[in-house]
């Protein structure tokens, strides 16, 4: 406990002084959260202040969690709307269709290449194939350009990258528990699951949320709707993770249908959001996965690990670019949409870590993932505003 409460007021100190030096330097807040972990990681600051990783601590983890619900949460309250995410739903899918069978691909044949068998091939294409959601957004929310055509392209992507990797999750899991045989009935329901949670979603849009909003207007009570916006977005998020969704797709979705009704967008209910998400929570999500960063497994990993890392971002890149370009979109745009497909995340931690645990894949392509987690995450911030920055230079916008 003692632990929890010195690395909260550690991170969050760190990450906004960091976070304001790199904003003066031109760059997202975001790199000065994740330089805040990196000091405090295992290979600095961390032992000498932490009895273990505080990505092991059970309490910052949970902690962290929530930073990650409230990131997406805001994302789809106060910059997304749902009629111009749908715009450009059909693009979405498109260039989703070309650049995670891509990806997928990619990294089936890197593990096939190292002469591991299907299933833990399988895996390593899984992990390659999705997306994180959560390091561009705050990139591009940082840089205010989560509005724009490719910003919502990203962010229909990465969705729709959860939502197909889930399945395929669901598959390889049936697939290895069973030895070989499928069970339909596994998958069958998972997908129902995922049916129901976005038709309850759109059942609450219509029904729940107007007598909700009326409820908080007769209440004496104080802070009666930043309690009901709050109790929305953990259910939200818990249904999704009971349906095998991430938590962060429930918290997306609640912002973007409670961000619907006008009683719940006032400026102060903004203004204090605001306050605990970005003065508490999403600091220190980042912060928690800057101490997941080690560059130091790059040294036990080798060869496999180099071609794994350089064939995660090369794949995504070149799969975003291309399905950009295929779907309309001018080389320069298409380039940036690429960029933003690139970090790796949660999710696939989440994917190799129970693949590792089953026995599926070996501790050499666990660290090559963690490595590549690490890369991407750095990588994708300073390159993403150069990128914008130059299509911005040739007028695009």
């Amino acid at each position: 406990m003692f632990d929890t409460i010195l690395a909260i007021s550690l991170l969050l100190f760190l990450a906004k002084v960091i976070g304001e030096l790199f904003e003066r330097m031109k760059q997202p807040a975001i790199l000065g959260e994740l330089a805040a972990g990196i000091l405090l990681g295992v290979h600095l600051l961390g032992p000498f202040l932490f009895s273990r990783p505080l990505y092991e601590i059970e309490y910052m983890h949970v902690i962290s969690e929530i930073g990650a619900m409230f990131l997406l949460f805001m994302a789809g309250y106060s910059q997304v709307k749902i009629d111009r995410l749908l715009q450009f739903g059909k693009r979405s899918l498109a260039i989703t269709c070309i650049e995670a069978p891509l990806s997928f691909a990619a990294g089936f044949g890197i593990g096939w290449l190292f002469e591991y068998d299907l299933l833990a091939s399988l895996f390593i294409g899984l992990a390659l194939a999705l997306t994180s959601i959560g390091v561009t957004v705050r990139t591009l929310m940082d840089l205010n350009r989560l509005q724009t055509d490719y910003g919502m392209n990203i962010l229909g992507i990465a969705v729709l990258d959860a939502i197909f990797g889930l399945l395929f999750l669901s598959f390889l899991t049936a697939f290895a528990h069973s030895q070989g045989e499928v069970s339909f009935y596994q998958i069958a329901l998972t997908i129902l699951k995922i049916v129901l949670f976005f038709g309850g979603a759109v059942l609450f849009d219509r029904f729940v949320l107007f007598p909700l909003a009326s409820l908080a207007d007769h209440m004496n009570v104080a802070e009666s709707k930043i309690g009901l916006i709050l109790s929305t977005i953990f259910i939200f998020s818990y249904v999704a993770d009971w349906v095998g969704l991430h938590l962060i797709i429930g918290s997306f979705v609640a912002g973007i249908i409670i961000a619907r009704h006008a009683d719940f967008t006032q400026r102060e209910i903004k203004h204090k959001l605001d306050g605990i998400a970005y003065g508490l929570f999403v600091p220190i999500f980042f912060g928690v996965l800057g101490t997941r960063i080690d560059l130091g497994v790059l040294k036990g990993g080798g060869i496999f690990a180099a071609a794994l890392i350089l064939t995660g971002i090369f794949s995504k890149f070149l799969g975003g670019t291309i399905g950009g370009k295929i779907t309309g979109y001018p080389l320069l745009k298409a380039f940036v949409l690429g960029i933003g497909l690139v970090p790796r995340t949660g999710v696939e931690l989440v994917v190799v870590s129970l693949a590792l645990s089953a026995g599926i894949i070996d501790e050499k392509i666990f660290t090559a993932v963690v490595g590549m987690v690490a890369v991407t995450v750095l990588l994708t911030p300073p390159a993403l505003k150069q990128a914008i920055y130059l299509l911005e230079r040739r007028g695009y916008k």
